[in-house]
């Protein structure tokens, strides 16, 4: 096979290495901007041309954006005559003119390994396809003699025999050679399983035109190679500009089966699977047999997809010297094991969630009873695997279906932002930005899932604060190392030993990990660490088995130190984990079970045997079991940072000069006040990404790892803390605190000008009340979107007069720029709406102007109402938040403008 992309290991190593050399420059410079956020940028047909590009391309590198990834889909009613197929050499043409580009104004480019969603597509042939299995239950009467199967149900269409077997009265008789055909009569009542094969007739979601197709086969390890043939042809024949190749989020549904199926589970269980036929026909377990061959199927899938379709997809990046990016949350598998495998493990945020924030905003169309509610505990689990294997990003698809089309702010995308970092992740990946030509009209292109982050966006203008605000979070963030005490088992084994919820599969999706795992005693002890404050990382059976002691220190295969080991109620445990965590005990780790000991071994083959090893190995391993965790852990020098009291959400990670901490205040049940922090110091930096502000805090020490210092941080804001090694003598004092007790209230009459915006700039008015401009006297004010204008005068006392205050501006719809006595203050956009005014700024007589944008919203109301056609896109078109065919026209209109209060803040002397 000399195009084979597996070619012989001395021609491959050769291949890479002068391949690596040859992308060099790119990937190192592509690193560099990992910081910056990036977005998933839809290619709506592939309609692009080359003089468009170039302009999207510089107005993303101008906002601040770090790269896109290419991810070609469905495209646009009457662009037909510019749709490039995929992969074809104009295709090729516009990603290698992409790559350059890119590459020039300092951006990267990740690409998707197909169009769409998931891997599939036109060139994959039937029997490459995804694949299911069924069983058929035929009873059979004493002496009655069966020469042909009774027909499958229709909706099993394209049904092939695999193999059928015998039952009598529950125990197996024999496995009949349907070679030759149904022959089978018994004395006695029996029951014969059929067992089918079928494709479950998935095509690949939103294909891009002309790459319609079938959704891979992830359990076929050939259909593998040649799908993965295919690039490795493209990127041989020129290794293009791209940073890393993408695997998107797991929805192969209803797979469960692939051809080899049988041979595959009798290698890695060491028993033949036919015989327990019975077991793969029910939907639940109740004996002890069934429980066992469940969960060999399981491991087996999970097996399967680990070394057949993600180790694959490693090489393949490693090849052609890409980085690989992979979403396998929803996979029917171990999805630490999934994620640890990759070099970038990318999680998701999908959907609407409240706060504490003061002022923030959920759709109240989001159903939480459908999607779920995204939660940290889902981001932990590509975070944790991350940490354990010891790489170096953690990606995630930010912003998904945040809010409804037009309806998304930048104050309700900066919090999922914070928790995402708080979380873990450091490299995020807005969800997204559709390509779009500059001459488009409004609303220009749009994918059918919020967020758009495109140009059309009505947060456009101000988007480069947000990109710049993750950035210098973000490089902070990457450049630190792990610094989490504890690993949490993560029992997988208790869930696998029941037939699966989904396709007889247990995929662990995004939408219902939640749910499912949390219920559960990890989730519950997962739940009350995260209570306590303490640092941990979910841990797999599999990366148990990797970990080495280092004077009493747990090490995981990348590097990463922690203190202990702490087991869930576990009913299920593989002998090789019992084992590992003997070895571990030996060597001097701390290993703490919750409660009781594992009862038993997994798995059905050589169960009795294994069981047995198991209890010799428990009856000499000297446990610790634990009634107050909290105090087991401690023992065991785990940390516990008591922020989480104040209700304040944290990451701490290593630096060379110290201790790193992210805090940010989700809950709002902090202001002000003392918080303790579980490090020493010399000296404590705060650095806020917002307004950039950085300088020494004052603290005290209680005693070892326990310092505490004065803290404010409004609900919504997020700041760094870092316990410095060594003191720092360019640093200058943190700023004074601002306090409610010295206060200037603004009151009207306040000038209100539209200044411009779309479809109508209406006439501006006078308000002594602040509020919505949807009442304002021009009734055509309820369908604007633009900007407008708010004019104050107001006057100080002189002892304020020239010292610095902040500006609280209360609610504001949605951004807006000030400016006192001419001198611009900056902008603000996230929660809460404040800003410092400098010394020197404020004068007795003083003028204040606010320019505040609204979202698009009320104009795209307007258009609906007007039956204006802008919904033009091919295959789901453009739906709402609830999946259902997009109508603004009856929406009321939406609060826009300065509501207020407005008021000024004095510092605390």
């Amino acid at each position: 096979m000399s195009k084979s992309f597996f070619r012989s290991q001395n021609l491959s190593k050769l291949f890479a290495t002068i391949s690596l050399l040859l992308i060099l420059p790119f990937f190192l410079h592509a690193q560099a901007n990992s910081a910056k956020p990036w977005a998933y940028w839809w290619w709506m047909g592939s309609a692009v041309n080359k003089a468009d590009l170039k302009k999207n391309l510089e107005d993303f590198s101008a906002a601040g954006f770090g790269g896109l990834h290419i991810i070609p889909i469905y495209g646009v009613k009457g662009e037909e005559a510019n749709f490039i197929p995929y992969l074809s050499p104009q295709w090729l043409s516009m990603l290698d003119y992409t790559c350059t580009e890119a590459k020039r104004l300092g951006l990267g480019i990740d690409m998707t390994l197909g169009t769409g969603w998931p891997f599939g597509g036109a060139k994959v042939k039937p029997q490459d396809a995804a694949q299911a299995f069924q069983v058929q239950k035929i009873p059979v009467k004493a002496k009655e003699k069966i020469t042909q199967l009774p027909a499958v149900p229709e909706k099993w269409k394209n049904a092939k025999l695999i193999a059928v077997s015998a039952y009598s009265y529950n125990s197996f008789i024999q496995k009949l050679d349907i070679s030759k055909g149904i022959s089978w009569e018994h004395p006695r009542e029996s029951d014969l399983y059929a067992l089918y094969q079928l494709p479950t007739g998935q095509k690949v979601k939103r294909a891009a035109p002309g790459a319609e197709g079938w959704v891979l086969d992830h359990f076929n390890a050939t259909a593998i190679k040649t799908y993965f043939q295919t690039f490795a042809q493209v990127f041989m024949a020129k290794n293009y500009g791209v940073r890393a190749f993408y695997n998107d989020s797991y929805e192969v549904y209803g797979a469960n089966w692939t051809n080899n199926f049988v041979q595959k589970f009798q290698q890695l269980r060491g028993y033949d699977l036919l015989p327990h036929l019975d077991v793969l026909a029910q939907d639940t377990t109740i004996t002890d047999r069934e429980k066992r061959i469940w969960a060999d199927y399981h491991e087996t899938i999970s097996d399967v997809l680990l070394e057949d379709f993600t180790k694959p997809l490693m090489a393949l990046g490693k090849q052609f010297g890409k980085i690989v990016r992979n979403e396998a949350h929803g996979a029917p598998a171990n999805l630490l094991d999934l994620y640890a495998a990759s070099d970038v493990p990318e999680t998701e945020f999908f959907g609407s969630k409240p706060y504490g924030i003061p002022g923030y905003r959920v759709d109240p169309d989001y159903e939480v009873k459908r999607f779920g509610e995204p939660d940290a505990f889902v981001i932990k689990w590509a975070s944790s695997a991350a940490n354990v294997a010891g790489r170096k990003m953690v990606s995630c698809e930010t912003a998904t279906w945040l809010g409804n089309h037009f309806k998304v702010a930048l104050s309700q995308v900066k919090p999922i932002v914070d928790e995402c970092l708080v979380s873990g992740v450091n490299h995020i990946f807005y969800h997204g930005v559709p390509y779009s030509p500059p001459g488009a009209e409004f609303p220009g292109w749009l994918f059918y899932a919020s967020t758009n982050f495109n140009q059309q966006s009505h947060f456009w203008p101000f988007l480069p604060q947000l990109n710049a605000y993750i950035e210098r979070s973000q490089s902070r963030l990457q450049a630190a190392k792990p610094d989490n005490d504890v690993l949490l088992y993560f029992p997988i084994y208790d869930v696998w030993h029941a037939a699966g919820r989904k396709g007889k599969t247990h995929p662990m999706e995004v939408h219902s990990m939640v749910h499912d795992i949390k219920d559960s005693p990890f989730g519950r002890i997962s739940a009350w660490m995260t209570a306590q404050g303490l640092a941990y990382d979910f841990i797999s059976d599999r990366q148990i088995q990797a970990l080495k002691v280092e004077n009493g220190v747990l090490v995981s295969t990348g590097g990463t130190r922690y203190k202990s080991l702490v087991l869930p109620v576990t009913e299920y445990l593989p002998l090789a984990t019992l084992q590992a965590l003997v070895r571990l005990k030996q060597a001097g780790a701390s290993i703490i079970f919750e409660g009781r000991l594992p009862r038993s071994v997994n798995g059905w083959n050589n169960v009795t045997e294994r069981q047995k090893n198991m209890q010799t190995l428990l009856a000499n391993f000297q446990v610790t079991f634990v009634r107050d965790m909290g105090t087991a852990l401690s023992k065991a020098g785990v940390r516990r940072e008591m922020l989480v009291e104040k209700g304040l959400a944290f990451i701490r990670k290593k630096t060379d000069k110290g201790t790193l901490y992210f805090i940010s205040n989700l809950s709002g049940r902090f202001r002000e006040g003392r918080v303790r922090l579980a490090c020493d110091a010399k000296m404590l930096k705060l650095y806020d990404p917002l307004s950039q502000q950085s300088g020494w805090e004052g603290f005290r020490t209680l005693g070892p790892n326990n310092l505490e210092t004065f803290l404010q941080l409004a609900p919504g804001s997020s700041i760094f803390l870092e316990a410095l090694d060594k003191a720092d003598s360019t640093l200058t004092r943190w700023p004074l605190p601002f306090e409610e007790a010295d206060v200037k209230d603004f009151t009207g009459p306040w000038k209100v000008e539209f200044l411009n915006g779309k479809p109508f700039v209406p006439k501006g008015y006078q308000a002594d009340t602040l509020a919505s401009w949807t009442l304002a006297p021009d009734t055509l004010a309820q369908y604007f979107s633009g900007t407008g204008r708010y004019s104050l005068d107001f006057s100080l006392p002189e002892f304020q007069v020239g010292k610095p205050a902040r500006l609280d501006m209360g609610d504001v719809r949605e951004m807006a720029k000030v400016s006192i006595n001419g001198r611009e203050l900056g902008a603000v956009w996230s929660l809460p709406f404040v800003l410092d005014v400098p010394e020197g700024v404020l004068q007795k007589e003083n003028t204040i102007q606010i320019e505040v944008t609204n979202l698009s919203a009320n104009r795209v109301r307007y258009l609906d109402r007007q039956k204006i056609p802008w919904k033009k896109f091919y295959d789901i078109n453009i739906v709402d938040i609830r999946y259902q065919p997009f109508d603004a026209s009856n929406w009321a209109p939406l609060p826009s403008g300065l509501k207020g209060p407005v008021k000024l803040m004095f510092q605390r002397l």
